[in-house]
């Protein structure tokens, strides 16, 4: 079967040459939407850990296709575990953006997505007309910081400097502490929150985070990097200040790169 191409979304190009290991997904016309079968491409980056456990082919379902106005919703059916996931449009300079696929385990970039037209597809369950699209999957690389992040890490420096009580017992509930009284997640938690409308584990700023106190203070860490960080005895304001700082560096080098 000959395959046209007849619209192309985004081709990633500005993230890096290095080797990447990617999942290329198949999807077709279903009813209410498009689902089909992601299948792990030959690699290049032998011994790289995948950043979410993939297996050599997953079941994925989507709500809508590229022609669809972002964000696309749907659902990846992972080596036990099913996980649901939206792919977003970020901007990383004006006029340029990219797509990352973002889900509560990882945030993948997006090397392509787009439609290809196969002709008639004889599904007659199908709300519209749709086409065969092809999305393909970056496992190993991570998505830079953009200037959201530099935003949400600057938000929290800032906030952090004006002092306040400091909740050193904090829980992964913010909204029910005393009003003035924050601890370093329900910090980051709000500040993703008022930047990107919703909060985001994955975020790249708080993923910048945690590699920040894994570096310093691994022996700090049981469970809940950010939680466990704010409420071990030994942290101090200054310590969430140097993170803040170290990553908003980072933050801010990545999204530069970006630019450029």
């Amino acid at each position: 079967m000959r395959l046209t191409v007849t619209s192309v979304l985004l081709l990633l190009a500005g993230v890096g040459s290095a080797a990447a290991q990617t999942a290329h997904c198949h999807l077709a016309p279903r009813p209410y939407g498009l689902g089909g079968i992601c299948t792990l491409d030959s690699t290049e980056a032998a011994g790289r850990p995948l950043r979410i456990p993939f297996a050599d082919s997953v079941r994925i379902w989507m709500g809508s296709g590229p022609r669809d106005q972002p964000p696309w919703r749907g659902n990846l059916s992972l080596p036990r575990l099913e996980t649901s996931f939206e792919i977003a449009r970020e901007e990383t300079a004006p006029n340029q953006s990219r797509l990352v696929l973002r889900t509560g385990i990882a945030w993948l970039v997006v090397r392509e997505w787009r439609e290809l037209d196969v002709g008639s597809q004889g599904c007659s369950a199908c709300e519209r007309t749709a086409k065969v699209a092809s999305l393909i999957l970056d496992l190993v690389a991570y998505p830079p910081a953009t200037e959201d992040d530099v935003a949400i890490l600057r938000s929290a420096l800032t906030t952090l400097e004006k002092g306040g009580r400091w909740n050193r017992q904090e829980e992964q509930k913010c909204g029910n502490s005393d009003e003035g009284t924050i601890g370093f997640f329900c910090l980051l938690y709000t500040s993703v929150e008022s930047q990107m409308g919703r909060y985001h584990h994955r975020q790249p700023a708080l993923e910048l985070v945690r590699s920040a106190i894994l570096e310093r203070w691994r022996d700090r860490i049981t469970s809940h990097q950010l939680i466990d960080f704010n409420n071990h005895p030994a942290t101090t304001i200054s310590d969430l200040r140097t993170v803040l700082e170290l990553a908003l560096a980072r933050a801010r080098a990545q999204a530069q790169s970006e630019r450029e």
